[in-house]
This record gives structure tokens, sequence and C-alpha cells, in this order.
């Protein structure tokens, strides 16, 4: 969920807290009922420009209201996986499957101590980032280079989903052992 997002939800969710509150008090005391629909009508429907203005605020509510209601109904599960259709049918392929994929390729490049892949659906085709933490002593240009093609070809032939970009970063050295925290 984006941050615009969660604050229509936290603005819209105040709102409701505030009018199920009126509401309360009106069901509790029912002769406030009256008074409040007179002062209503009374005071902020009667001139042109608060009406458009109470128009304005309830479809504001009213598209508020579809928005959630339909951000809550849309399936995720697409950005979870691509599918593919064969002449057989549908083949889904996770992102996690991908990773997976990736983390082996990597596996097979010497000067590798550890790494980490993330795969991001674009479209039809997906985009991998690599981190890596390489041995000492390694060329680190041609290390990044033969994994960017390695995991490329190890997708695009395992899954025949094209991979868009593979992006590598080196984010420390192994230095064999660990540093103490004071």
């Amino acid at each position: 969920m984006n941050i615009i997002f969660r604050i229509l939800l936290a603005f819209y969710a105040f709102c409701l807290t505030v009018i199920s509150l009126m509401a309360v008090v009106l069901t509790l005391r029912p002769e406030m009922i009256e008074k409040v629909s007179e002062a209503f009508v009374g005071a902020i429907m009667k001139g042109r420009g608060t009406t458009l203005l109470m128009l304005f605020v309830e479809f504001t509510f009213l598209g508020l209201s579809l928005m959630f209601l339909l951000s809550g109904v849309r399936s995720r599960r697409d950005k979870k996986s691509i599918s593919k259709y064969n002449s057989i049918g549908e083949v889904k392929i996770s992102l996690n499957a991908i990773e997976s994929i990736a983390l082996a390729a990597t596996k097979k490049v010497g000067g590798i101590r550890d790494n980490k892949a993330y795969v991001t659906k674009q479209g039809e085709n997906v985009s991998v980032y690599i981190r890596t933490i390489v041995m000492p002593d390694i060329n680190i240009p041609e290390l990044i280079e033969d994994i960017q093609k390695r995991v490329k070809k190890s997708i695009e032939g395992a899954t025949n989903i094209a991979v868009n970009e593979v992006r590598a970063s080196v984010e420390n050295i192994y230095t064999g052992y660990r540093s103490r925290v004071e």
C-alpha cells in the first residue's frame, strides 16, 4: 500500500468514526434528531455554495468508499507470479521460483561468498536485482558481468520469461572474520 492510499484510509476511518459517534448519540437521544435536522437544513442547506460544498464532500466519500471496496476485492496474486499460456493451458511461475533460479545461477560463479536475489514483475517480463558479498582478490566488474549473463540465461532458459535487466551490486568484501562491536 502506498503512503497516499494509507493517508486517505486514515482520514476516511477518522471521518467514519466521528459519524458513527454522532449516530450513537442520536440513537440514544432521539429528540435530538429533529433539532439536528432543523439546524442542518437551516444553517447549511440555505446557500448555493454550501449545497455545492456538501455535494462535493458526499461524492468524495462515495468515491473513497468505492476505491477502498475495489482495492479489497482486487487480486494481488497476479503481482506475485507470471502467467504463460501454451497449447494445453496456463502455466504460472511465482517470483519466488524465479529468485531461486537466479540464486542457483549465481552459486555456479566462483568468488561469491553470499548473495540475495530480488525479482520484480514488469508486465510479462521480470527485472532481477542481485546483492552479493564477494571474496577478496576478485575482479569485480568481470564477476558482475558473469553473474548478469548467467542469471539472464538461466531464467530465460528455465521459464521462457524475458528478463528486462539484471542489476547486480557488491555489498561487501568477505574478510573471513567478524568485526567486534564496542
